[in-house]
């Protein structure tokens, strides 16, 4: 009984020694994190949030070993196909080891990816992307100073929903930009006027003090309270009617912007400044889209990688602006309102600035010996041709110079620009075979038809003219060869215009009716006579 004494008092002693040397180490080692500035102080002082302040200063050291726990948990359940606790994990990780860039990079891409992909239903994959990318959302909340957070919070909208390897990623467009626009108002926000909005509850009670008739409004509507008034704001995406109404429209226009500035930064950790910063740098960015996000957070990083290798941020804000370049516009059949028939246009507004990129990256002697020399040449010829087809011409000359001053093979394009832009078309004409051809002038046709139905009618006037372009060219070249004859320039327009009529929505279908009736016409006319033409052979067969 004794022994058992004196080996309780043994390890009571021992604890409270090495508790009492703990205080000293702990000292020391939050001296040294200070010195060497370890952890980012503004983060530390303003940033962090209550329940990761407490896990630091009530958990002290021992954070590390219970997160250690919770990524073999996290580990285990995933192998068991058991995710949603996945969720709450991965959130108390990040809790836990909120400095932790690595971790937190590699729960938002689990998520995104491995989790996502595990999913059969679109809507179940989106919510798995969606979290992948809250989490990252928070990890650079906590981590402002850490350019891979950015990185890899960009990647997750260039690659996993901008590009075109899942299945799902036309359902993860529709969806984002649904719930965006949403938030927005409308397609194309007034940038301006959100920046100059007030951006905290402060700031709006100054330009509403409490005599000012729209805070006496809310006074009445209920009690003050805005917190309960932005959850009604982002439940029915504006202001409630009942208060509206009692509001001078510039005061309300203000309550407006405030809100959805504040809807903006909870859910997609955005800030309308930046926004305008990034429109004025790389060009006007349609931000229903993942690339326009993907150049944001891009564009953000790239402020924090002094003395560190800036390449894969600038790569990223590349390859991004050459994305919005090819697609950087969406479409829609109906103003403001987005539906699975959205269609992706080129955004031509970013040209000059993808140049100016490629030339400061080319001047670098950091990538002296990388391909951006062949892949600028390749994007002038491209906007050359895209600016050509969507009534820039004027546009396309200046850099149809520049593409023959400035590139190593200039020299050799000594044709005009007409016959430039056809003759990126010819060689296909002269090797294509009779079916890529044929592909070639449909994709053209159905890209013109859907030009107006989506109302840019002076688009789809230079698309059409191109296709008829190409059709004659190809003519004149096959002119001996029956067999590999196109059929009449008209019957073809008139047939794609068709089958976008059966299998569009009507706002689309009724614009393109009405712009080619006649082609229609003619068609059904051709059509009933072939019909007509085979009955009679068929009845004097018999």
């Amino acid at each position: 009984m004794k022994n058992r004494y004196t080996l309780f008092f043994a390890l009571l002693a021992g604890t409270l020694l090495v508790l009492f040397a703990n205080v000293f180490v702990q000292d020391r080692m939050a001296a040294i994190v200070k010195e060497d500035k370890l952890v980012d102080e503004n983060f530390a002082a303003e940033g962090t949030p209550p329940i990761v302040a407490f896990s630091t200063m009530a958990l002290g050291g021992f954070r590390g070993i219970i997160a250690d726990i919770l990524w073999i948990r996290a580990g285990d359940l995933q192998q068991k196909g058991k995710y949603y606790e996945l969720v709450q994990l991965s959130d108390w990780i990040l809790k836990l080891q909120p400095k932790f860039s690595a971790a937190a990079s590699h729960m938002g891409w689990n998520m995104a990816y491995n989790v996502s992909v595990a999913c059969k239903r679109p809507e179940d994959r989106w919510r798995w992307v969606r979290r992948g990318i809250q989490l990252m959302q928070d990890a650079v909340t906590m981590n402002p100073n850490d350019p891979l957070v950015y990185q890899e919070l960009g990647w997750i909208y260039q690659h996993k929903l901008g590009n075109v390897l899942d299945d799902a990623q036309r359902f993860y467009k529709e969806t984002m930009a649904r719930d965006l626009i949403f938030l927005y108002g409308k397609h194309y926000p007034d940038w301006e006027a959100w920046a100059a909005s007030p951006a905290t509850e402060e700031a709006l009670r100054e330009r509403f003090p409490a005599d000012h008739p729209t805070w006496l409004a809310i006074m009445e509507y209920n009690q003050g309270d805005l917190e309960r008034l932005f959850g009604e704001f982002r439940l029915n995406g504006g202001l409630p009617k009942e208060l509206k109404e009692k509001l001078k429209p510039e005061d309300a226009s203000v309550l407006d912007y405030y809100f959805r500035r504040k809807w903006l930064k909870k859910d997609w950790n955005v800030e309308p400044e930046t926004i305008l910063a990034v429109n004025r740098e790389y060009g006007d960015l349609d931000w229903l889209l993942p690339e326009s996000f993907a150049i944001y957070w891009a564009h953000v990083g790239r402020g924090y990688t002094e003395g560190r290798d800036q390449l894969p941020l600038t790569r990223m804000i590349l390859q991004s602006l050459v994305a919005t370049f090819n697609y950087g516009r969406m479409l829609l059949p109906k103003e403001n309102e987005v539906s699975s028939f959205f269609m992706l246009v080129p955004n031509t507004d970013v040209i000059d600035a993808t140049r100016k990129l490629y030339k400061e990256v080319m001047s670098s002697d950091t990538y002296a010996h990388s391909p951006f020399e062949a892949l600028y040449e390749n994007f002038l010829i491209d906007s050359i041709v895209t600016l050509y087809t969507y009534s820039q011409k004027e546009a396309a000359s200046k850099l149809y110079q520049e593409l023959r001053t400035e590139t190593k093979n200039g020299n050799s394009r000594n044709m005009t620009l007409d016959q430039f832009v056809l003759n990126e078309f010819e060689d296909d004409l002269v090797s294509g075979d009779f079916k890529q051809i044929g592909n070639e002038l449909e994709g053209l046709l159905f890209t013109s038809c859907m030009l107006i139905g989506y109302g840019d009618r002076e688009a789809a006037a230079d698309h059409l003219a191109l296709a008829k372009r190409v059709y004659d060219a190809y003519a004149r070249q096959h002119t001996d060869v029956d067999r590999v004859s196109l059929p009449p320039f008209s019957e073809m327009k008139a047939r794609t215009a068709r089958a976008i009529i059966e299998n569009y929505p009507p706002e689309i279908a009724n614009r393109i009716r009405a712009e080619l009736e006649e082609d229609l016409k003619k068609q059904e006319q051709s059509a009933a006579n072939a019909g007509g033409s085979g009955a009679d052979q068929e009845a004097a067969g018999q």
